[in-house]
């Protein structure tokens, strides 16, 4: 799993929910060998879930990168960022 898809204090989350789409993916074998396809469908969905909670991991990420991208931007075209940042804490 890439770390640079997710922020440093969201990636140990990461790895646990990638540790689940795996440890769920032997099971789906498991029960497609035995027959219990209704099992099956239960592993299914926890991997969904798995992979819901990946995808807002990595859209935080995406966010900041994005966020820092645009102060970097800011500050490069000579505009003051801590103006910025009170304006708006004010119309918060």
């Amino acid at each position: 799993m890439k770390p640079e898809l997710f922020r440093r204090e969201d990636y140990h989350a990461a790895l646990r929910e990638h540790a689940s789409i795996m440890d769920c993916s032997k099971a789906i074998e498991d029960c497609v060998r035995c027959g219990d396809l209704k099992e099956a469908l239960m592993f299914v969905r926890d991997i969904n879930k798995s992979l819901e909670v990946l995808k807002r991991l990595a859209e935080k990420q995406k966010k900041e990168t994005e966020m820092k991208q645009l102060l970097d931007r800011l500050v490069a075209a000579g505009i003051n960022v801590m103006v910025v940042r009170r304006h708006e804490n004010k119309s918060i």
